[in-house]
C-alpha cells in the first residue's frame, strides 16, 4: 500500500508528506475549496510572517477554457496519482467536474478507482513513469497533444520526466510540477533518472535528494514557452510552482492579477518547506539568505551528495546542478 514508501519512483503525493509545511494540515478535498484565497501564515522554520494570494491550480485551467473555449478539451493528466484524492490533488476538481483523462500511478492503490469511477479517466497503477515511457503512456491513453492540466509528482526524477513530455510535443495550458522547496533560485537542481534510483532509504528517509528545484522547473520552463504564474509552499502537503502557457499570460495577469516574476522572489515570497536535508545533517534555512550564487551551489553540492549516498548505499547517482 502507498502508506507502506515504496523504493521506487512515481508511485504518489504520498511518500514525502512528512516535508509538508509544518504551519497547518489541510483537509482532504472533499469540500470545494476557495478557487482564490488570500493568506497569512507564521512560519515555525523562521518564526516570520507571510503574507501570499493563492489560486487553486485548477482554477487557471477553468479560465483559459472560458476565455477560449475552441481551445479547451476538458482533459487532465495525473502522474504520481496516489488514490487521485488525498493531499489536496490539484487534479481531483476537474475530474469531479467532469474532465476526462489519465491518472497514473507507480503503487498498487486500488483506491484510484473507487475514488475516480468515470470510464472517462483511465486510470493505470503499478505504472512506473520515467523519461523514456511518459510520452507513450499518455500516447497510449489518448491525452491531447495539449491537455488543459498536468500535474507531475513522482517523488524522483520529475525534471527529466518533464523534459521529455515538452520534448514530445505535450504542452499543456496549465502544468502543476512539485518542487524541492529547500534549495533557492538561482540553483537549478535536478535528480536525473537511474534505474537504482530509490525514493527512500533503507532507513524510510526521504533525504533532500529527490525531484527538481524550483529554478529548474521554471528555466526549463521557460525555454518551451511557460512562465510561473505561481508558487505555493503554504498550502498542506503542496511545495509546488504552477507554469501556464505564456499565451495566456494576459488572462491570468486580468482575472487573478498575477504577473510574472523573478524566480528568486516567489520563491523568497513563501515560508520554508520542511527540510529532509536535515535528515542528514544539513541546516538548509541559512541557504535562504546567501546573497553570492556560487556559494549557494557549492553548499548544495556537497548536500545533495551526501543526501544521494545516504539514500543509495554509499553510491553517487547522476544529478543535475547549475546556475540559471
Amino acid at each position: 500500500v502507498h502508506g507502506s514508501r515504496h523504493a521506487r519512483a512515481g508511485e504518489s503525493r504520498f511518500r514525502l508528506r512528512r516535508r509538508s509545511d509544518p504551519l497547518a494540515a489541510a483537509p482532504v478535498n472533499d469540500a470545494p475549496a476557495p478557487l482564490v484565497r488570500r493568506v497569512l501564515v507564521r512560519s515555525s522554520a523562521d518564526g516570520r510572517d507571510y503574507e501570499a494570494t493563492l489560486v487553486a491550480p485548477h482554477a487557471f485551467a477553468l479560465a483559459i477554457a472560458e476565455a477560449v473555449p475552441a481551445a479547451a478539451n476538458r482533459y487532465a493528466v495525473n502522474l504520481g496519482a496516489g488514490d487521485g484524492v488525498s493531499c489536496n490533488d490539484p487534479v481531483y476538481p476537474l475530474y469531479r467536474a467532469g474532465h476526462a483523462g489519465v491518472a497514473i500511478e507507480g503503487g498498487d492503490n486500488p483506491a484510484l478507482h473507487a475514488n475516480l469511477p468515470s470510464p472517462a479517466i483511465r486510470k493505470l497503477t503499478r505504472t512506473f513513469i520515467t523519461p523514456d515511457n511518459v510520452a507513450r503512456l499518455l500516447a497510449e491513453a489518448g491525452c491531447p497533444a495539449e491537455p488543459d492540466f498536468l500535474k507531475l509528482d513522482i517523488d524522483g526524477y520529475d525534471g527529466p520526466v518533464l523534459r521529455a513530455l515538452f520534448e514530445a510535443g505535450i504542452r499543456p495550458k496549465v502544468v502543476q510540477l512539485e518542487v524541492q522547496p529547500e534549495i533557492p533560485p538561482p540553483v537549478a537542481f535536478a535528480v536525473h533518472y537511474h534505474p537504482d534510483y530509490r525514493c527512500v532509504g533503507r532507513d524510510e528517509r526521504v533525504s533532500g535528494f529527490y525531484g527538481a528545484s524550483l529554478a529548474y522547473m521554471t528555466d526549463l520552463g521557460r525555454r518551451f514557452g511557460y512562465f510561473a504564474a505561481q508558487v505555493d509552499f503554504v498550502t498542506g502537503f503542496t511545495h509546488d510552482v504552477t507554469l501556464v502557457d505564456r499565451r495566456y499570460a494576459p488572462l491570468v495577469a486580468a482575472r487573478f492579477g498575477l504577473a510574472e516574476r523573478a524566480d528568486r522572489e516567489l520563491f523568497l515570497a513563501h515560508p520554508p518547506g520542511f527540510s529532509h536535508f536535515r535528515e542528514n545533517g544539513v541546516d538548509t534555512l541559512p541557504w535562504r539568505g546567501l546573497d553570492d550564487p556560487h556559494t549557494l551551489l557549492a553548499a548544495v553540492w556537497d548536500a545533495a551528495g551526501t543526501a544521494c549516498r545516504h539514500k543509495h548505499d554509499g553510491r553517487l547517482l547522476p544529478f543535475h546542478l547549475s546556475l540559471v
